[in-house]
């Protein structure tokens, strides 16, 4: 397992944890970062950070250390 901010841009991978306190372990669930889910990583600012993610067919923006709290299984 890798840490969300570490997929290659276009890479979809599973995810399996969230290591996030509350409350943006609550938000992260709402927004569809849920076991199993699948996230692509889409779009990284200039500088890298926010990057874009799509996830149940929305784009949604993380920065790179919330993105961290996101564990997912690479293939």
């Amino acid at each position: 397992m890798i840490p969300l901010s570490r997929l290659p841009l276009g890479k979809t991978a599973p995810v399996r944890s969230l290591s996030a306190s509350e409350p943006l372990r609550g938000r992260l669930l709402d927004l569809g970062f849920v076991p199993d889910s699948p996230i692509t990583p889409l779009y990284a600012a200039p500088l890298g950070d926010p990057r874009a993610y799509l996830v149940c067919d929305t784009v949604i923006a993380l920065r790179q250390k919330d993105a961290a709290t996101v564990a997912v299984e690479e293939a």
